[in-house]
């Protein structure tokens, strides 16, 4: 890389944490974003003189052609238009995700799926962690940058790597076994539309060999298909029956069988420490993944008794006044939380609502009015389209259009009796009314316990 002429576009935690790799190896580079914001203008300070150019502005994408090599932010489209015409002019085109893929002397399982890939990665991590690999590390989408250990690796280590459509539309390498949870409908406001969303996901397989494990949902048809033309080796996770070589759930447990091997149990469904059909699935593909990479059953079972909600997935916020408040704010999408109301006895008061993915909230709709919500409290740009979907799905629950969070749990609150469910589960993004899910979710835990 030395020599060579080089950017990063847009400095979010990936590009500052490749940044920093950058400058640890001595290589300078020029550094272009939309905006200066506080990131910014703390690493002007930081990094001085290996940031030879900074260039602020909407035409930061601009020119790029002076570059021999550009490092994208993931959340800049592989397909932007100013990326095309730079590969068209020779510009390579590449990200933190790939470059880490070319230096990792580890092996590496990556998970990927529209959703549960935290859930899923954070539990392979739990069960790999006793062996058979010398080191473990857990990284990527997950809010750990892999560039930032890569140096700590080598061989017989192993890096799980949680991957978004976003860090998958340019890799040219395959993890050692990837997970694929599922493929459902998410981020059409990035994509060019369904199908170029499934593509980026199946780059986690695409460059797979027979040396390699596969491990997909038998339940999710989308996912099956990948392993139809595959040359690595399959195991299959299902919480509908039986699976020839996997994890799947039958007469109320949870059961492991290795290729030509006789089942071996985990534990029962009813000891799982996670809500959900969604976890209960999640559980298996991290229970099939951990076998592929060497894991025991019996480190497995531990694993799953160890395990913890991930922050904002599913959460107890805790009980005030006998009503139960969830947090899942990171169900970014409509079916995510279709999932989390499924996985609550009624009645449930849900608050939902955001900025906009594209996403078609039909299937939500009628979710709602099967019964078990008692009342909708809306707030964001998608307000109305969820609450026209559950009307004309038949809902006839209470529909409270709100204007910020606060509104929204004083509205929840003032329907809610004891026994009840306080459900945050958005399915949309947090974007114009918070920074990100995890203050969307930071704000509901805190006005759940100051208007109760």
């Amino acid at each position: 890389m030395k020599g060579r002429r080089i950017a990063l576009l847009g400095l979010g935690v990936e590009n500052e944490a490749l940044g920093r790799y950058l400058v640890s190896k001595g290589i300078r580079f020029a550094l272009r974003d939309r905006a200066e914001g506080d990131r910014m203008r703390r690493l002007r300070r930081e990094w001085g003189n290996a940031v030879h150019s900074w260039l602020v502005g909407e035409t930061y994408l601009r020119s790029l052609a002076q570059f021999d090599l550009v490092y994208r932010t993931p959340g800049i489209s592989f397909l932007h238009p100013d990326l095309a015409a730079a590969r068209r002019g020779g510009t390579e085109v590449s990200s933190q995700t790939r470059l880490f893929f070319d230096l990792c002397p580890a092996a590496i399982l990556g998970v990927t799926g529209t959703k549960g890939k935290g859930t899923t990665a954070s539990l392979l991590a739990l069960a790999l962690a006793g062996g058979p690999h010398r080191r473990v590390r857990l990284g990527g989408n997950i809010g750990l940058p892999p560039i930032s250990f890569v140096g700590e690796l080598s061989r017989g280590d192993l890096a799980i790597v949680e991957l978004s459509s976003f860090q998958l539309q340019d890799l040219h390498r395959s993890p050692a076994i990837s997970v694929v949870l599922n493929i459902g409908s998410d981020h059409l406001d990035y994509h060019a539309d369904q199908e170029e969303y499934a593509e980026a996901k199946e780059a986690i397989c695409r460059f797979q060999t027979s040396d390699n494990y596969l491990v997909l949902n038998a339940d999710c048809a989308a996912t099956r298909r990948l392993g139809e033309d595959s040359p690595a080796r399959l195991l299959y996770f299902s919480v509908a029956g039986e699976v020839e070589t996997g994890a799947f759930a039958a007469q109320d447990r949870l059961w492991l069988r290795r290729l030509g091997a006789r089942r071996e149990e985990i534990c029962k469904i009813r000891e799982l420490p996670l809500r959900g059909r969604h976890n209960v699935a999640n559980v298996l593909a991290a229970a099939a993944g951990a076998a592929a990479a060497g894991a025991s059953v019996e480190q497995i079972a531990a694993a799953i008794q160890a395990m913890q909600a991930l922050p904002h997935r599913l959460e107890f916020v805790g009980t005030f006044d006998g009503v139960e408040y969830y947090d899942d704010s990171l169900a970014t999408t409509p079916e995510a939380a279709l999932a989390a109301l499924e996985s609550f006895e009624p009645p449930i008061h849900l608050i939902a609502g955001g900025s906009s993915k594209g996403a078609d909230f039909k299937e939500l709709g009628a979710g709602v009015a099967a019964g078990g919500v008692r009342s909708l409290s809306l707030l964001g740009d998608e307000a109305q389209r969820i609450a026209t979907a559950a009307e004309q799905a038949g809902y006839r629950g209470q529909v409270t259009l709100c204007e910020s969070m606060q509104e929204a749990v004083e509205s929840a609150r003032g329907t809610a009796e004891a026994g009840d469910v306080v459900l945050l589960s958005p399915a949309c993004a947090s974007f114009g009314l918070f920074a990100s899910y995890a203050e969307r979710g930071r704000v509901f835990r805190r006005l759940a316990v100051e208007l109760t």
